[in-house]
């Protein structure tokens, strides 16, 4: 429980005194410091401004005096003519700045700007680097005075140097102005002595902030303005906060003219700085102060928690029995606890919503059988007394067994799983389970599951017919046009254009091979094949892309290979397309070679074994364990280099494996990389036949064929004109309808050899119109129909085929294939 009011409030006052007093006296301290190190720094800076302006005030009277003086040190070179003796009047300038070690060069200047004479050789020569308009302002003063030039680079020394200037007459109506160049490294030595106070800076500056010298020096900022300029105040030589001169960090900052008022002294002390030392004490105060009334406070908080931790205690079980009525509340199964004496001691919701009977029942302290007898009449309403009798001994049984698990099947037909089990102290903790709502939530699951991928599958078959249909336009006219006679420059245009269109091809066909392996439902065809003609297959095609990069492309195979396998060649060559296509792809120089040998394998087979080796850039270590994932390439630059959708070595893997066999692969970067594929195939004797044979002889050559008459349902503007322009090309004549109602009608109407039917058309589609025809009369219902689609999809070439579609040609149409399955239906 908690200490009563009255402690507690003279614990915290005695606290609350102790250590109010400790910090107060502290923070008294620290302040007196503060104002004692800001008064020391105030003085040190109007000290030192003091004595610099003396200092500086020495030297420009001097400056001035010397300026000033120069018409009667120079007025005995005036010439009876008017003009001047040169040399004589160089000759005094020398003579007068060596009088003055801290003049560099005595200048005498024309109105006009030009030299008349000068100390310097070079002077004479060059001239001076003063600002535009400098000579001509201060030629211009109503009366003769001291004007100085901001710091500016001398053209010969590469030092800056600060100019003074004065008119002056050299008699005989000459008026000219007398320039001393100064160092500017000499004005600053006037201003060395802050240097010896810590980090003050002292600023030389005009009244409209243009920054002269400063000390220590900031080269950068020299000759530029200074924000905030001082000609606006009243310089008084004390004191006072401001920002400094240069950076702006809050400083004391005294500011006094010099004799010539243009000119300005700023000597900048940085708080920061004035209370290095303060601040160093103040942590060492503060930390006392603080470590007494830590000593305090705990002294304070080591009796409050002696006297409150019965409470403490009190508010950690009303807690947790919080805690745990959340938790019991949150669980989506029914749940019981009793006691050693076999008295119920919790329960949650969630038991109440699986036995609702025995809401008025169920109180803590209830014994466990009272609730199994009101159960028994809920449950079993109508059965005999003994029957529920047994029942109840039976439920008691199972409730003292030290695990004890039963099922439970209510009046709505739920069946309740329910396990027990004893806790440490001899109690009965029971979990109840409604099974009935877990199996309903798996149904639902699978069929929320299954209907996803029916929609992606119709999704797919919607896409690739939608993304075939413009492709068949876009690559078929493209093969049109390539049989014109084209401009070099329009058939690489035209080439241009057909390798994109086959790339995307490409690309949706590898799409569609990735949902038909996830889905499971890729399938061979297993027919017999010759290996090595099949591999040489692939290599003759790709060696025109081998041969326009400049790589060598070869493939090389062992003696005593079998001639006749069982395979599928078409997944074979997709394969082999994928491996040479890319080692083509990611090889810039040297050779990409293709390797075919095997190995016998128990009974009638071989172990067929192709790799394929480049000089290419190479996969390092890191890339590899995932260069067989879908959509994933070696990095993010191998896409933006050499492009590719990063899904070729995932089929291919997948169709290695879905043939029994395995893929590989060694790599280094910057030599190349192996990939090699290993399959087990059945070796066909010589005297054995095929049903199917992929070395089948293929059909006769289009020029061979004899002219057919062809009707052509196609709805689509610019695939009728493609198609129409095709069948010319193969030499067959062609009527065209837009949906499947005119096919009909027009097969009625006409004879045909053939009917080229698309199969989505508004009205009726070509699956419909199939239909059909051949329901009609005579000879007709018995015309070849071709399917031309842009469903890619092998349930759904099937399915026109069971529609009495005799083939099938896909989208985009290749003129090759066309007229190969208008010869084979035909």
């Amino acid at each position: 429980m908690n200490p009563p009011k009255r402690v507690q409030w003279i614990i915290a006052a005695f606290v609350g005194v102790f250590v109010g007093t400790v910090l107060a006296a502290a923070i008294a301290l620290v302040n007196s410091s503060e104002r004692e190190a800001l008064d020391a720094a105030r003085q040190r800076a109007e000290h030192f401004i003091a004595s610099a302006e003396a200092s500086l005030n020495r030297t420009l009277l001097g400056i001035d005096v010397m300026l000033a003086g120069t018409d009667l040190l120079l007025k005995p070179h005036l010439l009876p003519n008017g003009t001047h003796d040169v040399t004589g009047l160089q000759s005094q300038l020398r003579t007068t700045i060596s009088q003055n070690l801290l003049v560099r060069d005595l200048v005498l200047m024309r109105p006009d700007g030009t030299v008349l004479a000068g100390a310097q050789p070079d002077s004479a020569r060059l001239g001076l680097p003063l600002p535009p308009g400098f000579v001509a302002s201060a030629m211009a003063l109503p009366s003769p005075q001291l004007v100085i030039s901001p710091p500016l680079v001398n053209f010969v020394t590469a030092e800056r140097m600060v100019y003074f200037a004065r008119p002056v007459d050299l008699g005989g109506g000459s008026r000219v102005l007398a320039v001393a160049e100064v160092p500017a490294a000499l004005v600053a030595s006037l201003l060395s002595q802050a240097a010896d106070i810590e980090g003050m800076v002292a600023t030389l500056e005009r009244d409209d902030g243009v920054l002269l010298v400063s000390v220590p020096p900031h080269d950068a900022l020299v000759g530029q303005r200074l924000p905030l300029p001082l000609g606006d105040e009243t310089p008084s030589g004390h004191a006072q906060r401001a920002p400094a001169r240069i950076g702006g960090a809050p400083a004391l900052v005294a500011v006094r003219p010099v004799l010539y008022r243009p000119l300005l002294i700023a000597a900048s002390i940085p708080i920061d700085a004035a209370l290095e030392d303060v601040h160093e004490q103040r942590r060492f105060v503060i930390a006392a102060a603080l470590l007494f009334a830590l000593m305090v406070t705990g002294a304070g908080a080591f009796a409050h928690w002696h006297l409150g931790r019965l409470a403490q205690a009190r508010a950690e079980l009303d807690r947790s029995k919080t805690m745990l009525d959340h938790a019991l509340a949150s669980m989506a199964d029914g749940m019981l606890l009793c006691d050693a004496s076999d008295r119920v001691v919790v329960w949650n919701p969630r038991f109440l919503a699986i036995y609702p009977w025995l809401k008025d029942v169920i109180a803590p302290g209830v014994p466990f059988e009272r609730l199994v007898l009101v159960g028994v009449n809920a449950l079993l309403p109508d059965a005999a007394p003994e029957d529920q009798q047994g029942w109840v001994q039976r439920r008691m049984a199972i409730h003292r067994t030290e695990d004890g698990r039963f099922e439970q099947t209510l009046p709505d037909n739920r069946v309740i799983h329910a396990i027990e089990r004893h806790t440490p102290d001899g109690g009965v903790i029971t979990v109840y389970h409604d099974v009935t709502a877990t199996e309903r939530a798996l149904e639902r699951a699978k069929a929320e599951a299954e209907a996803a991928n029916k929609a992606k599958s119709r999704f797919l078959a919607s896409m690739s017919h939608e993304i075939r249909t413009p492709l068949n336009a876009v690559l078929g006219m493209n093969g049109l046009m390539l049989t014109t006679a084209l401009t070099p420059e329009q058939r690489r245009y035209a080439e241009l254009i057909r390798s994109s269109g086959q790339t995307l091809l490409t690309l949706i066909n590898d799409i569609l091979d990735l949902s038909k392996v996830e889905a499971g439902r890729m399938e061979l065809e297993i027919v017999e094949f010759d290996p090595l003609a099949t591999v040489n297959e692939v290599v003759s095609l790709l060696a025109v892309r081998a041969e326009a990069k400049g790589l060598a492309l070869q493939m090389s195979s062992a003696p005593g290979l079998p001639p006749r396998l069982r395979g599928d060649p078409s997944r074979l060559r997709q394969v082999l397309f994928n491996l040479i296509g890319n080692a083509l792809k990611f090889t810039s120089e040297g050779r990409v070679d293709v390797e075919l040998t095997h190995r016998p394998l128990p009974g009638r087979r071989v172990e067929l074994m192709i790799s394929v080796s480049d000089t290419g850039i190479g996969i390092d270590a890191e890339t590899l364990p995932r260069l067989f994932r879908h959509f994933s390439q070696g990095d993010s630059s191998t896409a933006r280099r050499h492009g590719g959708s990063g899904l070729g070595l995932a089929i291919s893997q997948e169709i290695i494996e879905l043939m029994g066999g395995r893929i590989e692969v060694q790599s280094t970067p910057g030599v190349g990389s192996s990939f090699s594929v290993s399959l087990p195939l059945e070796v066909l004797q010589p005297a054995e036949e095929s049903p199917q044979a992929d070395g089948s002889p293929g059909p006769e050559p289009a020029q061979s064929q004899p002219a057919r008459r062809i009707l052509v349902a196609e709805d689509n503007g610019v695939n009728q004109i493609l198609i129409k322009a095709m069948l010319d090309h193969l030499g067959h004549y062609s009527d065209v309808v837009a949906d499947g109602f005119e096919a009909v009608r027009q097969v009625q109407a006409a004879n045909y050899d053939l009917v080229l039917m698309d199969i989505q058309m508004p009205g009726m589609d070509g699956v419909a119109a199939t239909r059909a025809i051949r329901t009609l009369p005579n000879s007709v219902s018995h015309i070849p129909i071709v399917a031309m689609t842009a469903n890619a999809m092998v349930e759904e070439r099937a399915a026109y085929l069971a529609a009495g579609m005799n083939d099938h040609v896909a989208k985009p149409l290749d003129l090759g294939r066309l007229a190969a399955v208008i010869q084979r239906v035909s």
